[in-house]
């Protein structure tokens, strides 16, 4: 019997830069396409979505500072599901479209 293969890795990254206010993120990571796929920031004691712009730089820091992550996320504290959590549902149409701008999502929504 083949074991069924987790999807997804969801879990917090604390900024690695000092910033005002202070953020922390939360994102999913796509484990067999090796991408952020959605993500927030925590400031100011609330959620915000991130943009585009700010899901690929994700995708940036992480290939950069962390690139293990992919691979063994569980080992900087992330969860393996199988589907998406609701959170990351609530910003974008699903499945999300990688490379669509901001204004696209706007213009469709």
């Amino acid at each position: 019997m083949n074991a069924k293969r987790v999807a997804y890795a969801v879990g917090r990254w604390e900024s690695l830069w000092a910033s005002d206010p202070y953020m922390s993120h939360r994102i999913v990571i796509d484990l067999s396409a090796r991408k952020v796929i959605a993500g927030q920031d925590r400031y100011r004691k609330r959620w915000h979505p991130m943009s585009v712009r700010d899901v690929d730089y994700m995708q940036q820091i992480l290939e950069e500072t962390a690139d293990d992550i992919f691979d063994a996320p569980q080992e900087h504290g992330f969860e393996l599901v199988d589907n998406p959590p609701a959170w990351a549902l609530e910003a974008w149409p699903w499945p999300r479209v990688h490379g669509r701008t901001d204004d696209e999502y706007e213009e469709a929504g």
